[in-house]
Parts: C-alpha cells; sequence; structure tokens
C-alpha cells in the first residue's frame, strides 16, 4: 500500500473510531430508556438491558475505537453489572456471564493454533507450498502457476490461520512473479490476479474445516448452544469440502483469463526452491506427526458419529471431544524435541498465536448465551420472520448468506458471526425450518468480504504490497461475494438430502 492510502486509511479509521466513540453510549442509553416491545421475551427487564448493551457493543465493533477482542469481553462485563443476567445473582450471575470463556469448544481452536505455528516454525508450510508448485500440473503457464498458488493457500488455510497462509505465501507468489517475467518488471496484468488468487483462496480454504476460521467454531457452538444441534468435525467437511471446491473452479475462471504467457520454465525455478530446502527436519517430522494424529483423531470422530449409539461414538464424545484431541495432539510438540535440549515448539513460540480471536469467540459466545436466556434473540426472531414474511427454508438460507457476506465487508467476520447467528438460528426455529442449512449459510457467509482492503485481513496483505488495484478488488470482489453465496445455496440444497435432513 502506498503512503498517500496508508495515509487515509489511518485518517479514514481514526474518524470511524471517533464516531463509534460518540455514537455507542447515545445508541445504549436510547435503547435502554426506550419502550422497546419486549414483552414476548422471558426476562423482558434483562432483555432490554442486554439490547441496550448489545447496541453499544455492534457499535463498538463496527468502529473499532478499542479492539474488537476487549469489546466482546466489555460485553458480558457490561452485562454483570448493569444486571442483564436472568435468574441468578451474586457470584452465580458472575459464572453464568463469564461461563462461556470457558466453551470446550476454544480448546479445539488453542490446540490449532499451536500446530499452525510449529509447522510455520519449522517450515512444513512452505515445503508443502514448493511441493504443490513443483508439480508439472502447476508449472507448465502463468495460468497454472496462479491456480496452484490458489491451491496452496486453499489447503494450508484449512489448517493454519489465513491470515498467516497468505504472509507465507506472498513473498514465494513474488518470486515466481520474477521468474516469469524473465528477471524483468511482472506484468500488472498478471500481479494483480495473482495476489488475489491468494487472499481469496485463503479465505475460502477457511471453510473446509472447524478449525480453518474462527466463524466456523462460532457457528458450531451457537447450533450446538441455542439449537441442540452438533455437527461433527467429519460431517462439517463433507457439507463445505465440496462448497470450496465449487469456490475454488469459480476462481480459477474469475481470475485467470487472459494472463500473459511466462518467460522462462515456472516448474524449474520451484523445484529448485524445494531442492534448497534440504532434507526433512526433526521439528518437521513431528509437527507432521502432531497434525496427522489430530486429524486422524478428528476424522475418526466424524466417522463413528455415523452410529450415535455406538460405545465408541459415546466414548469419544465423553471422554474424546475434539477440542481435546487438538490438546492431546498438540502437546506432542512441548514433550518431544526437535533439536537437544529443544522441544519442537517453545512456550516463546506458541504464545505468538491470537489470543485476540479466542477472547473475541468466547465474549461473542457469551453474549450469544445472554442472548438465549433473557429470551432477547426469541423477540429478534419473531420480529424478522413477521417483517420479512420468510417460511421457506431455502429462502431463509439464501437471506442469511446474503446478509452475513454483507455485513463481513464492513465490520470482522469473526464479530459478523457472533451478531448475525443467534438471530439466524431463532428466525429459523420461529419460521419451523430445520436451523442447519441458514447457519451453515451464514457461518460461511460471514468469512466472506472480498470487495475492500478492510474486509478481511489477507484483503489488506495483498493490498498492501501495491500490486492490485483497488478497482481490480472491488470488481473481482464483488462478482466473487454474489457467486459464492449463490455456490453456498445451492452446494447446500443439492448435499443436504444425502445427510437424511
Amino acid at each position: 500500500m502506498s503512503g498517500d492510502d496508508e495515509l487515509g486509511q489511518g485518517a479514514f479509521d481514526r474518524a470511524r473510531a471517533r464516531l463509534a466513540l460518540a455514537v455507542g453510549p447515545a445508541l445504549f442509553l436510547l435503547v435502554w430508556f426506550a419502550p422497546l416491545p419486549l414483552e414476548g421475551a422471558a426476562h423482558p427487564v434483562e432483555a432490554q438491558r442486554l439490547a441496550a448493551i448489545m447496541v453499544l457493543v455492534v457499535t463498538f465493533w463496527v468502529g473499532e475505537p478499542v479492539p474488537v477482542a476487549v469489546t466482546a469481553l466489555l460485553g458480558p462485563t457490561l452485562a454483570l453489572v448493569l444486571g442483564a443476567i436472568p435468574g441468578v445473582a451474586g457470584k452465580d450471575a458472575a459464572r453464568v456471564a463469564f461461563a462461556q470463556l470457558g466453551n470446550p469448544i476454544l480448546l479445539l481452536f488453542i490446540g490449532g493454533f499451536f500446530i499452525a505455528e510449529a509447522m510455520t516454525v519449522h517450515g512444513l508450510d512452505r515445503r508443502f507450498a514448493m511441493n504443490v508448485l513443483a508439480l508439472r500440473a502447476f508449472g507448465a503457464s502463468t495460468r497454472r502457476m496462479v491456480i496452484g498458488l490458489g491451491v496452496c493457500a486453499w489447503a494450508l488455510s484449512m489448517w493454519v490461520n489465513n491470515t498467516a497462509t497468505t504472509a507465507l505465501l506472498i513473498p514465494i507468489a513474488g518470486g515466481m512473479l520474477s521468474v516469469a517475467a524473465g528477471g524483468g518488471a511482472p506484468s500488472r496484468g498478471l500481479e494483480a490476479p495473482c495476489m488475489l488468487m491468494i487472499a481469496f483462496a485463503a479465505t475460502v480454504g477457511g471453510l473446509a474445516t472447524p478449525v480453518g476460521t474462527a466463524p466456523n467454531l462460532i457457528g458450531l457452538s451457537q447450533l450446538e448452544q441455542l439449537a441442540g444441534a452438533r455437527v461433527p468435525f467429519v460431517h462439517w467437511m463433507a457439507l463445505t469440502l465440496p462448497l470450496t471446491v465449487a469456490m475454488m473452479i469459480c476462481l480459477a475462471v474469475l481470475l485467470t483469463r487472459g494472463l500473459p504467457p511466462s518467460a522462462v520454465d515456472l516448474r524449474a525455478h520451484a523445484v529448485a526452491e524445494r531442492a534448497r530446502l534440504g532434507p526433512w527436519r526433526r521439528g518437521e517430522v513431528v509437527t507432521a506427526v502432531a497434525f496427522g494424529l489430530a486429524v486422524g483423531l478428528w476424522m475418526a470422530s466424524g466417522l463413528v458419529q455415523l452410529r450415535p449409539e455406538s460405545a465408541v461414538a459415546v466414548w469419544f464424545q465423553d471422554r474424546l471431544p475434539e477440542g481435546a484431541i487438538a490438546i492431546v495432539a498438540s502437546s506432542l510438540l512441548f514433550l518431544i524435541p526437535a533439536a537437544p535440549g529443544r522441544p519442537t515448539l517453545t512456550w516463546r513460540e506458541a504464545a505468538r498465536i491470537d489470543w485476540g480471536t479466542l477472547l473475541l469467540l468466547g465474549g461473542g459466545l457469551a453474549l450469544g448465551d445472554l442472548m438465549r436466556r433473557t429470551g432477547l434473540v426469541d423477540v429478534v426472531g419473531v420480529g424478522v420472520v413477521r417483517s420479512l414474511g420468510i417460511e421457506s427454508l431455502w429462502v431463509l438460507t439464501f437471506v442469511a448468506a446474503l446478509m452475513a457476506s454483507g455485513l463481513s465487508e464492513l465490520i470482522s467476520n469473526t464479530a459478523t458471526a457472533t451478531i448475525l447467528l443467534p438471530v439466524v438460528i431463532e428466525v429459523a426455529r420461529q419460521a419451523g425450518v430445520d436451523p442447519l442449512p441458514p447457519a451453515i449459510a451464514a457461518t460461511c457467509g460471514c468469512s466472506f468480504g472480498f470487495m475492500l482492503p478492510v474486509s478481511t485481513p489477507p484483503n489488506a496483505l495483498v493490498y498492501g504490497t501495491g500490486r492490485i488495484p483497488i478497482s481490480f478488488m472491488i470488481k473481482r470482489g464483488f462478482m466473487f461475494d454474489v457467486a459464492g453465496a449463490f455456490i453456498i445455496v445451492v452446494g447446500l440444497r443439492l448435499l443436504w438430502p444425502l445427510f437424511g435432513r
């Protein structure tokens, strides 16, 4: 990003924060004292107080006068201080307010973060990328090179944070672009599609696994908490992996038409880079074993749920849930040394994981739980059903996907999921339809936001290289937003009967 762009973006962010700091408290007071129609709520007084808190939290999430993770913690704290927790008092109220910060789903994220960090520390992610790009299928032309980089981003971001995946692949792509230009300046007609492919594919790949991105875990948690519906790891992948494959095909069509040819042999460059990595090191092997153990047990846990009444399925659910699997597998990184006196992952390295996302996830789950307890989500759900007249499952699914992708253009995808998913689940319940398809569509849509540099961190990273005109990102991003929402809804409509729903 150029200096002028950075200054302009900084000024915009400061203005946005100042506006939120003024508007948020004003809206809080307005909702606190307004005569809201909350008689249908289980606890109308607490529901009104929570509604005022939610308005403040959402405004702060949009404007970011403080970090979004701090705002997430502020929500349940204000609920406790201002008496928005129904049916309990004293220490019990504090336990209810902050109970979701100990939700087992957070362990799934922590273990996944540890494994992803070890992959970065020991270069396993780079080795994977070079092995893919060295394949003949991805080195024969610039079009195939761009697709190959997209495949790397897609596959890595299933398990590694999409921001880290993008940051890893940007310098690799830069080297490939220089080689493609034969030592000269790369063509803008190749640079922009190449960089945009990395960012978009990294976001798409995160949809394919429960641990791929925070909204997935929020969606799964809210479904279990608010709808009593548990979606095992392997079932999530069976639904979303085909959707991401269709999205990758769409990206290949959208971003690789008319690319200029390469001046040299791209595959030879990738092979040379792979050779420079040398033989596998012990740290890579241990990380690969931990990763393989986690994925294998997650798959096994999901597969045995095909017969949920079996003793093995009950054992997995009671003794080795998915969060425990993540911790068991990632603990190997601390137990097995990569070199004498050095564990595969040190605590200093492990502490670099994104704790802010974990706090945001916990705080968001706490707010969702309080919306359920007060009955606020019931009132919102009834209001939406009446105003929109939604009765069809698939109309609701399409609306949920569009609302999620639209909101995620403006605020963080995790905040979007926290705000939207309880409402979508309750709207489905009030409409008398299965909440899973609209909730899954909304969860996937929350990871969208392809039009602007501020929509997702991967977008910001690739735009910051200075290789992508903003008009190119907006145009291609809008097209992919629309195409992605269509793929989600049509894909779920086709796949859903296979799950006996």
